[in-house]
């Protein structure tokens, strides 16, 4: 389940960080909307007029549940909303989504003016540019307080050029990143303890091969290059360019040590056979593979305890094998593209800030979203510390869940304790990594590509032609790194750095 989230964020990620168009090309016209004013609403408490009916556009990437089921969550939550907060002016209207075409649906309704509330906007930079995305500057003092003072210090991520237009969701962001092993192969030939960063891994694999020759204890060598940005917090900035520590001067990243010392490692893995001989040419994920006991080790970043991630990967693997987990590295902050706004067709902004700023707030609300209502989807355990699914159903048979989407929406840090999934003792560990982790110093900044389009549609073609093999280990970077230099060269890359590195200049000016 963790591997299935760790996989959303990632390409979630691409998407935050790819950059849009601000041309304001197709940029739709808000329309006339009488309701656009902070605190224009009617009065809590207030039962003379029908409750406004705030949409909620929610993402998921499980399989949607019925209609009935959907009504039953959202009339359990308007009943709390009423007669437990004694709100009686507004009410959740939810709607589900596909988090595979989300974003291509809600702009095709927002761009026919359908109205919506609330929803997640992908990418950002996109949802702005095209005037789907209504400013919420005059709702954080008032209707966005509780949400605002929560997730203050990543406000950044929700905004463009001074003005704020979505509030993030507040979950584990930052990684901590494990060789997960089974530890019937492991044991008795390696001490694990001794493992500690990602250039430990040496001495163990070769002991390991040497002890097990038909055994492969690495799935893809591809996270390597990630793992060394760490070490020397090197920051990637819209896909192609970084920072290094405290700089914000913006070089290609592909030219920094933490990028050759990655391809350099995985080249040198893949020729000693701890990987998969097949590469980037593999179509398997990482989970596949170390679940089905094809590889006997795996290095996966998530925002869970050691002993969370290795009961996890116990029991989730299909061939029975018990593993152990050590810790190479955390990750840096980073930006977080999970971000909720309040669209412009939005008939009450107010009235949906104050739901937005509910579901981040509330932990009956945000957990109702998540896993549904008690005695039907999940139970209490023996001591009130967690919830589990009630006794014959599981994740696939509950009427409601929306468990994968617990990191992509809302507050997780909110949710109920959920056995075998994220525990209490995990939401503190997360909270751990959030406050220690380092903040780059471009943390919150997304590069606009309108004035460089041709050079990097030039760009990318160079770079889906080289990067993949180069961080699998297939090619010899000697030969093959120098070649992708050049070629992103000759594709443009130093103009489009010079560009991003103009509004690096004006972000940082104005965000002093």
């Amino acid at each position: 389940m963790k591997k299935l989230l760790a996989v959303l964020l990632a390409s979630l990620m691409v998407f935050g960080l790819v950059a849009c168009s601000n041309s304001g090309d197709g940029k739709v016209t808000p329309t006339s909307n009488p309701s656009s004013k902070p605190n224009e609403t009617t009065n809590p408490g207030s039962s003379n007029e029908e409750p406004y009916a705030v949409q909620l556009y929610f993402p998921t990437m499980m399989t949607i549940p019925s209609a009935e089921a959907i009504k039953d969550v959202e009339n359990a939550i308007n009943d709390h909303i009423k007669n437990n907060l004694g709100i009686t002016d507004i009410k959740l209207d939810l709607q589900f989504g596909h988090l595979a075409d989300y974003s291509t649906t809600a702009n095709m309704q927002l761009a026919s003016g359908e109205k919506m509330d609330i929803y997640l906007a992908l990418p950002l930079n996109t949802a702005v540019a095209n005037g789907y995305l209504l400013p919420l500057n005059d709702y954080l003092d008032n209707e966005l307080k509780g949400a605002a003072e929560i997730v203050k210090d990543w406000l950044p991520c929700g905004t463009i050029d001074g003005t704020i237009y979505a509030i993030p969701c507040y979950k584990g962001q930052v990684l901590s990143w494990k060789y997960i092993y089974d530890k019937a192969y492991v044991d008795g030939v390696y001490d694990m303890s001794k493992v500690k960063s990602v250039d430990d891994l040496d001495a163990a694999l070769a002991a390991l091969k040497a002890a097990h020759p038909n055994e492969r204890f690495m799935v893809y060598n591809n996270q390597l290059h990630t793992l060394y940005c760490w070490q020397d917090h090197t920051n990637v900035i819209g896909t192609y360019f970084a920072t290094v520590g405290d700089s914000t001067e913006l070089v290609n990243y592909f030219e920094t040590e933490a990028f050759k010392k990655g391809v350099y490692k995985a080249y040198e893995w893949s020729r000693l056979g701890y990987s998969d001989p097949e590469g980037s040419n593999n179509t398997l994920g990482h989970d596949a593979v170390i679940m089905s006991g094809q590889s006997k080790g795996v290095i996966m970043g998530h925002a869970y305890s050691i002993e969370t991630i290795e009961l996890m990967f116990t029991m989730n693997n299909t061939y029975g094998g018990e593993f152990g987990a050590v810790e190479i590295a955390r990750s840096d902050m980073t930006n977080n593209p999970l971000v909720y706004g309040i669209a412009y067709t939005s008939e009450n902004p107010s009235a949906a800030a104050r739901m937005l700023n509910l579901i981040w707030t509330d932990e009956f609300i945000a957990s109702t979203l998540i896993y549904g209502l008690e005695g039907v989807s999940w139970e209490w355990n023996e001591d009130k510390s967690s919830i589990r699914y009630p006794e014959g159903l599981s994740i696939d048979t509950v009427p409601y869940t929306a468990l994968y989407s617990c990191g992509a929406f809302g507050n997780q840090f909110l949710l109920y304790g959920f056995d075998g999934n994220t525990s209490n003792e995990d939401k503190v560990f997360m909270k751990e990594l959030i406050d220690e982790a380092w903040y780059p110093p471009l943390f919150g900044f997304i590069p606009d590509a309108s004035k460089v389009s041709t050079q990097i549609a030039a760009i990318s073609n160079v770079y889906d032609q080289y990067f993949n093999v180069l961080t699998y280990g297939d090619v010899n970077p000697d030969e093959y790194l120098p070649q992708f230099i050049e070629a992103l060269k000759a594709a443009g890359i130093e103009e489009v750095r010079a560009e991003y590195q103009r509004q690096v200049n004006d972000w940082l000016a104005a965000n002093k």
